[in-house]
């Protein structure tokens, strides 16, 4: 895992342009619906610790941004991703801002080996923030998640 972080942080460090913000993501939590434990293995781990690199370039209405990173999957496997995506932020007051976006890219883990994307919400300070994921529960061929919510921070560098 250590790694894969660090393969992603010299690939993103090498694009860097002088205008695009760098930030940390700290993965760590995840909360899992129900699941039908007479036909699938319902045991999944809410902790989900890793790490990750962002690069975004703001923009006067929106920000894009690229990112990857490896974490501890609720199967209890590593898990690493890299992805592009989008969020809009508010001001709420001096102190606060909240956001939404999305993500789409290739996940290699939670039990998916390709194409995956990834709604959020976000809430916190200028510099760090929660991002609050949301995935609806997945069916596909002989697996099955259920719906899983991720708690994540991201941490702007200066």
């Amino acid at each position: 895992m250590k790694k894969t972080i660090l393969s992603f942080a010299c690939c993103f460090a090498a694009g860097t342009t002088l205008a695009a913000e760098t930030s940390v993501l700290i993965f760590g939590a995840s909360h899992h619906g129900s699941c039908d434990a007479a036909r699938w293995n319902c045991e999944l781990s809410s902790s989900n610790p890793g790490l990750g690199l962002e690069l975004a370039e703001p923009g006067p209405d929106y920000t894009l941004f690229i990112r990857g990173g490896g974490y501890r999957d609720s199967l209890r496997e590593t898990a690493y991703f890299v992805a592009g995506g989008g969020r809009k932020q508010w001001e709420i007051s001096d102190e606060v801002v909240a956001g939404a976006g999305v993500m789409v890219g290739y996940l290699n883990g939670s039990g998916v080996h390709g194409l995956a994307g990834l709604p959020f919400v976000t809430v916190g300070g200028k510099l760090l923030q929660l991002e609050i994921g949301y995935a609806p529960k997945l069916q596909w061929k002989d697996r099955m998640m259920p719906a899983t919510t991720t708690f994540s921070l991201r941490w702007q560098l200066q």
